[in-house]
Formats: structure tokens, sequence, C-alpha cells
């Protein structure tokens, strides 16, 4: 029996060397994994043939000798990011698996050779692509786009197509595993940049029961000129007009109330400027992705709609608010129920943080829904109807994941400032933030991880104000070298929980 076992394990080594062997190998310290790009730089050929050489004569090599000089050789990659923070995407693992196995510097969309910025990749399409935002220096994921894709159904086609008939990524070496990781227990093919920490990594310090300092505010305030914004119109491209923003163009506008009120009128801006109220509203995208940036906390000042409401008279049978824009736009009206419940908090807003609107917020005037996703807050409004329509409005209000029937950004959170793959120094607290929201639903608590999810430490929050959002902090000492992972997720008083929690891969020397 023992010289049975004896002869698999000597076949099993055999193969393993014979697929070591076979294997196409990464360039040391990082270099290029396909295919040489046909604009190579000078010397570049030569850089590789001389790595190929390095990695063929560790193959030759045996013991503790072939051990050192592959932990050399395939050590992960160590760079600068523009903030000046020094950057290192991969654990390290004694076994060189992650990079010299499954090549993971080679992988992903922002692999060597690939696109810089998820961000900026979405501009070079062959048609016009709104700009992705970022104000918060999250580190950006393929989660960016496939929230506005009908719900991540129609970008997997796409991204095959953009890729699989791209001669520059075939040029470049590209093939299915750039972008995906074969799931070992179920077989499914997954986003290799979604799972690489998560499932793929060797490497990870788990670290239980996260120990920390927290706190929270729901009055920190977003910057003005990063406050997020999508210009919807009827062609669905995205494209921002360049409209009038002159002091007599807010002088002269002009909006009319009527449908379904006792008193129809119309009234410019500065009729109601004695019953502007300023408030610290937060502004969810509806599309905001699991561990996103398009939300935004910050002080407005407007005309509360239920001043409107009064002087129009509403008839109670009106079950519908239409708010149109003045190139026509009426996609997304709310219910009556709605409005009733916060007539007092909706605004037709013309100031953000002391300044009058932005040519990009809608100037002069836009009206904003607290609660609800972005796309009911109308830009530009010219007209308030009070109607009474065959059926009443469907809100928005996050996603729902067609597959699974649960939310995808409801709860939602993410962790702002940072990199993957940062440098921290040991034994000295590093200092998280982010962002916990639910739309229109309170957030109760804030968990995290240090464990990839095995065990999550809850930081209990007490009362909160569904129409600001949760800016945590939380404090973390790690005690040790190594590479770690944090994840975040949000707890809404409703008891639905982040299915899809923000994480961040972070390093400690």
């Amino acid at each position: 029996m023992k010289k049975r076992l004896a002869t698999i394990a000597l076949v099993l080594c055999v193969m393993a060397c014979c697929l070591w062997a076979c294997a196409s190998q990464p360039s040391g310290n990082g270099g290029a994994g396909g295919d040489a790009a046909q604009d190579q730089k000078p010397g570049e050929a030569s850089d590789q043939a001389s790595d190929q050489d390095q990695a063929d004569a560790i193959k030759l090599l045996s013991g503790k000798e072939k051990v050192a000089a592959a932990q050399e050789f395939y050590a992960p990659k160590v760079t600068t990011a523009q903030n000046g923070a020094e950057v290192q995407l991969i654990p390290n693992d004694p076994y060189m698996w992650n990079t010299a196995i499954l090549d993971g510097e080679n992988r992903g969309c922002t692999a060597s050779q690939c696109h810089e910025s998820i961000l900026d990749a979405t501009q070079l399409l062959p048609m016009s692509h709104p700009k992705l935002w970022n104000p918060y220096g999250i580190d950006p994921t393929i989660k960016f786009c496939y929230m506005c894709h009908s719900k991540a159904l129609f970008l997997q086609d796409s991204m095959h197509a953009l890729h699989m008939n791209s001669a520059e990524f075939a040029e470049k070496g590209g093939n299915c595993d750039s972008c995906h990781y074969i799931n070992p227990n179920t077989g499914a093919y997954e986003m290799w940049d979604l799972v690489k920490y998560d499932t793929a990594y060797m490497g990870i310090t788990p670290v239980a029961e996260a120990k920390g300092d927290f706190s929270f505010t729901q009055d920190s305030i977003t910057d003005t000129d990063e406050v997020f914004y999508y210009w919807e119109n009827s062609d669905h491209q995205g494209v921002t007009p360049d409209n009038d923003t002159s002091e007599e163009a807010y002088a002269q506008w002009e909006i009319s109330v009527g449908g379904s009120v006792q008193n129809p009128f119309t009234f410019k801006l500065s009729d109601f400027e004695d019953q502007m109220v300023e408030r610290v509203y937060k502004m969810d995208c509806q599309t905001n992705p699991p561990g996103g940036a398009y939300i935004a906390n910050v002080n407005v000042k407007g005309i509360p709609l239920s001043a409107i409401m009064d002087k129009a008279g509403v008839d109670p049978s009106a079950n519908a608010l239409h708010s149109i824009a003045d190139d026509g736009w009426d996609v997304y009206p709310v219910s009556m129920e709605y409005v009733q419940q916060y007539k007092d908090d909706i605004l037709l807003v013309t100031e953000i943080n002391g300044e009058k609107l932005g040519m990009l917020q809608g100037y002069p005037v836009q009206l904003w829904t607290p609660t609800l996703g972005g796309c009911h807050y109308t830009k530009r409004v010219v007209e308030l109807n009070f109607t009474t329509d065959p059926a009443e409005p469907r809100f928005f209000k996050g996603f729902t994941n067609p597959k699974t029937g649960e939310m995808f950004n409801k709860p939602n959170t993410s962790i702002f400032n940072y990199t993957n793959g940062t440098f921290f120094p040991v034994g000295q607290p590093i200092e998280f933030e982010g962002f916990a929201d639910a739309y229109e639903v309170p957030i109760t608590a804030v968990e995290i991880s240090l464990d990839k999810g095995k065990t999550w430490t809850t930081f209990e929050l007490g009362e909160t104000d569904p129409l600001r959002w949760v800016n945590w902090k939380y404090s973390f000492t790690p005690e040790t070298p190594g590479s770690y992972l944090i994840k975040v997720r949000a707890v809404a008083a409703d008891g639905s929980v982040s299915t899809d929690p923000s994480q961040l891969f972070f390093n400690v020397k």
C-alpha cells in the first residue's frame, strides 16, 4: 500500500513539474506575460529575452538554490502611485503562486500593458460615454461600469465583443484568463479583478474579530467641484449641453405650476426668495455601484415644495408629480405618496455649498428629491404638474440584482482615499474612511472584517438621518508585517445587509 502511494505521489510530482515547465512564465518582477506589442520600445525585446532566459535557468535549479532564485525573480512588483505612496498589488507568498503560477501581474483590467485606469477606458469607446466620477479617491474596479449597463446583463457580451475583436488585445497576448478566473468549486468563469483577493491569491494575513476605534458623522460636506453629475436627455447619450449661466438667466427663469390644482400659476425664483431654506442633504446616483463614489453630501439652499403646493392648492385626487425640464425631459415622475411624506424636504435648489448651481448641476434650478435615486433630481425645471395618472409612478431607490433578487447597492459602502496595495508601517494606526447609505432607509450599523468575511465586528450607530450619508472612520493598528484585506458592509433599519461589501487590499512592513 505504501509503495502504491509513493508511486502515485511520484506521478503527481512529475505531472506538476511538466505543467510548470510547459506553462507560459511571467517575466521577472512583473514583466510582460503575453506577446510583445508591435510598438516595442528600443531594447524591450532583448529585455524580454533576458527575462525568459532567467526563468528557464531557474527551472534547472533545485533545493534551496531554486527557492531563493524563484523568490527573487518572481517577487511581486513594487511601484509608486501618483500620490507618492508605495504600492504592491499582489500579496507575498512563499511559493510564488500568485506571480509564477497565477501570473497575477498580467491579469485584470489594469494589468501591465492594459488600461491605465478603468475610468479613462470608457472615454476611448467608439461612441460618447459619460464621465465616470471618483471624487473620494476610491480604487475603482469594473463595478464602476456594470451598474449602469442594465444591471450587469448587457455588459458581459459587449465586453467580450470589444476585447475579442480587438487587434490590440490580441497583439498584447490577451486571452480569457486576462479577465477571468475559473472558480475551482463551481467551474464558473468569474471576473479576475473581483475575486483575486478573496479567492485566488495566497498570502492574505487573516485577523479575526477586527479591533479598532470607530466613529462617524453625517455632517461632512462634499466639495462642490466633486459633486458628481450625469446629464440625462431624450437620446440617452448623456451629452452635457452648454447652457446660459448668466445672472439674467437666473432672474428671468420661470416655472409654471399646473395639472390637478385649484390655482395654477407661474413664478420666478425670486418670488420665493424669502421662503428659501438651507439643509444638509445627500444625493445618491440610482446606479451607484457597490463600493462606488456616486454620492454627495452637501449644503443646499432652495424653495420647499410645500410652499409651492400651498399656493397651488393640490387636488387630493392627484397621484403624481411631473417635474419637466426645459428640454422636455419628463421620465422619472414621483408619486404623491412620496411627495406628501417629504414635501417639506423636497427642494427647488438654487445653491450648493453657498454658491449658485453650476451649469453641470442644472443652473439655475434643480429639483432635489432626497432619499430617492438621482434620476429623480430634475435639472432646469420649467414645469411642476400634479396629475392623476392611470398608474402611480414607481420609486427608484437602488438597483435589484435580477439573478438573485437582492439589492446590488442598498445598503452600500465604500472605502475612500487609498489605492489597493498601499504600504503602511507596522505598529502604527491606519485611518480608514468611507460612506454607508441605503437611500430612504436609515443605516443602523457598520460592520468590518479583516479575515475575508469569516468574522465581522459590528459598530452600532444608533439613530441616523436617512436624508444624509453616514461618513464612517475606522482606525486599525497592524501588529505584524504582511498583506491584509479589509472588508466593510452596512446594516440598515429594515434588517438588510450589504450583499457586496467594499474592500481594500493593503500591505504592512
